[in-house]
């Protein structure tokens, strides 16, 4: 009797400290509505950007976050680059740096670099199967670890790229010409459209935003992934003489030959200024497409953009990337990781998460998001003012349909090569433009100095020294 009277008690004492912990508003897991923790985010966002996500960070903060006792605390950090600066030195205590943030703005090769430095949380620890299963898989693969089978990247905006082209101009110049679309499609039709620009004009016709990206999407479509991986997290350099010959071909002779051009940081401020009449650049840049060029302060013209799929190679595969950085939880204790969590589960549940993609150019990240008729739904409500992102939207979904989505996973120098390949082969453009000039100003002629750099002979000694370049970043 004694002994059921002492069970007795323990179970009405525990109803009451229920009660008690009831009556307080404490919810399941480490977190207590009374005593709320701070959730320290890092991203790159910038202007309306920035705007769009510090609102859905306020409303959660007066929502979700009171109810469950958490206040998210967002920083931008600049660009992506700076971004992936500040987190680095952060993870590698560097004089001056700030402690870890909670969740940080990471693309795969940034994040696996950050890891091997402090750990950070996989989603299985706070994500259910079920939970996962919901995103695109396209868009959780990318945050997966070759070294653990593991995510660690929740992807929470995405991003592809498009062909954006002014259309006002291109109407009355494809008739003309007898062009259409179609020749847009391929990057061996834009280079005829560019040449026959250039010819009647002089100008450059089409600009690259993001060089890596059209040197890995041209593998791809070509048949040959330029790298090789390997389950220990490393990769060998891989691509071969026949991609490297069409990537020499359709990207440095055009620039050489003034067929393609950039010389803003962006393509969208080459097109406001009627540098260029198109340029591919990323599906999240598609408000910064302009409604007019200023040729000069006396001409000022509609750019009515037209919005294409990115182009391939006339006999290459359907291939484009995506990209826009995941967000990675910081191995902390379980408080903040599991406060980090269901912010990150807020944030891309389909109400908020349609609502800071449609206003951005992005797109949200779970199957039951990516809907035409939703997303255009939602554009027409958010009173979307630039014409090209409503285009972005039916042209990019086109691609999702229709093309396979790439990234390659991250592993040992990813961040180091991903900064070579955007660089090696535009720096050797602007150099020897440069080269170009002087030669012709000091007599040479201008097509006999570009044959001499367009050669088979200049391309041999670029293609051996980006491999060199590549085995002393991966192998160093």
């Amino acid at each position: 009797m004694k002994r059921w009277s002492l069970i007795g008690i323990a179970v009405i004492m525990s109803m009451v400290l229920f009660s008690a912990c009831s009556s307080s508003g404490r919810s399941d897991g480490p977190l207590d509505p009374d005593r709320p923790i701070t959730v320290s985010v890092w991203h790159y966002y910038n202007g309306n950007i920035k705007d769009k996500f510090d609102a859905l960070v306020t409303e959660f903060n007066e929502g979700r976050g009171v109810e469950l006792g958490i206040v998210v605390d967002a920083q931008s950090q600049g660009d992506v680059g700076q971004l992936a600066t500040a987190v680095f030195e952060s993870a590698t205590k560097s004089i001056g740096s700030q402690p870890m943030p909670d969740i940080f703005a990471a693309y795969p090769d940034n994040a696996f670099r950050i890891h091997d430095v402090v750990d950070l949380v996989h989603l299985k620890t706070y994500f259910t199967d079920e939970e996962l299963g919901a995103y695109r898989a396209e868009f959780l693969e990318e945050g997966r670890f070759l070294t653990d089978g593991q995510y660690y990247i929740l992807p929470i905006a995405k991003s592809s790229e498009n062909l954006y082209v002014n259309g006002t101009f291109w109407q009355d110049f494809s008739r003309v010409h007898g062009f259409s679309n179609a020749d847009l499609g391929t990057w061996e039709g834009l280079a005829r459209v560019a040449e026959t620009y250039y010819l009647e004009t002089g100008k450059g016709f089409f600009g690259i935003d993001a060089n890596a990206n059209y040197m890995l999407q041209a593998g791809m479509q070509l048949g040959n992934e330029i790298f090789e991986f390997s389950k220990d997290g490393t990769a060998t350099f891989s691509m071969n003489r026949e991609t490297a010959l069409q990537i020499w071909t359709y990207y440095y002779t055009p620039y050489i030959k003034g067929h393609f051009v950039k010389t803003g940081r962006f393509s969208s401020d080459d097109a406001k200024t009627g540098t260029v009449m198109a340029y591919t650049g990323s599906t999240a840049g598609a408000s910064y497409v302009p409604t007019e060029v200023t040729f000069s302060e006396t001409q000022i013209e509609d750019f009515g953009p037209l919005v294409l799929p990115y182009p391939v190679f006339e006999k290459g595969a359907l291939f484009a990337m995506q990209q826009g950085a995941g967000m990675c939880i910081t191995k902390s204790d379980e408080a903040h990781e599991y406060a980090a969590a269901e912010f990150l589960k807020w944030f891309t549940e389909n109400d908020q998460n349609i609502e800071f993609s449609i206003s951005t150019g992005y797109f949200p990240v779970k199957n039951s998001a990516l809907n035409e008729s939703e997303l255009l739904k939602a554009a027409e409500q958010a009173q979307v003012s630039n014409p090209a992102i409503v285009s972005s939207i039916k042209s990019s979904l086109i691609m999702f349909d229709t093309y396979t989505l790439y990234n390659n996973p991250p592993f040992e120098g990813s961040y180091e090569i991903r900064n070579l390949l955007e660089t090696h082969l535009f720096d050797k453009v602007v150099s020897d433009l440069e080269e170009l000039a002087l030669k012709v100003a000091g007599g040479a002629n201008r097509d006999t100095v570009i044959e001499a750099l367009t050669s088979e002979t200049a391309f041999e000694v670029w293609y051996e020294d980006l491999k060199k370049e590549a085995q002393l970043v991966l192998n160093p």
